[in-house]
């Protein structure tokens, strides 16, 4: 399961140049319990939402182009998915070190 702390261990290493913030918020919502992971750099910044529930959200935003180049929310049960998104975020987000 992809969770906030699969994404220390496997995506975070990787990630030169960004601020990384974590967070998790004690409130539950319609998706249950957010974990996220804010990342910012000089070119790209956004974050990822990690749900209780396995509900999964990706937004980045580019600071060069001024606009939204990845925005993306999976349902728990689009595994195969959440593999191939977090390919393209990390070849993203490495592309720019």
């Amino acid at each position: 399961m992809k969770d906030l702390e699969w994404f220390k261990k496997n995506i975070s290493p990787g990630l030169k140049g960004y601020e990384l913030i974590y967070k998790s918020f004690e409130e539950k919502g319609d998706f249950g319990f957010l974990s996220r992971v804010e990342f910012i750099s000089n070119v790209l910044e956004g974050n990822v939402d990690f749900w209780s529930s396995g509900w999964l959200d990706v937004f980045v935003w580019s600071n060069e182009v001024r606009d939204v180049v990845l925005n993306v929310m999976l349902e728990p049960q689009q595994e195969t998915e959440k593999d191939d998104l977090f390919k393209t975020l990390e070849k993203m987000l490495t592309a720019v070190d």
